[in-house]
């Protein structure tokens, strides 16, 4: 369950750490978000760009970067159809460019079954 001003852990290769959200999807109004949903965040913790791509025309994200994610795992319970639940550390999200289009090609971590679009599952090792 995230709401606004919660700060979540980015876990794909791009040099962004933590993202702070301010934006919910799905209507004005919605209060919270759950697994599988797009948010929109600010980058607050990024890291330093690497040695091997000093030279390259590669874009880096600097801190305050607007950036827009679709949640993969939270804290709180997930319910499944067989009766089983799960339950992760911490939340996290990868970061899209447009609606599916990733902007890393590492995912890590598991990710939960109950995420609808299959070209996510496939991409992570693990599916829990």
């Amino acid at each position: 369950m995230i709401q606004k001003e919660s700060w979540m852990y980015v876990t794909d290769n791009t040099n962004v750490r933590w993202l702070k959200i301010f934006h919910l999807y799905k209507g004005f109004f919605r209060k919270i978000s759950k697994e599988g949903d797009f948010v929109k965040g600010s980058a607050r913790v990024v890291e330093p760009p690497r040695l091997e791509y000093k030279g390259f025309k590669y874009r880096y994200n600097i801190k305050g970067d607007i950036e827009r994610g679709i949640i993969i795992r939270t804290k709180l319970k997930s319910l499944h159809f067989d009766g089983s639940n799960t339950k992760f550390n911490n939340n996290s999200l990868i970061i899209v460019v447009k609606k599916y289009d990733f902007k890393s090609k590492y995912l890590n971590g598991p990710v939960n079954k109950s995420i609808k679009r299959k070209k996510i599952k496939t991409l992570f090792k693990a599916v829990v």
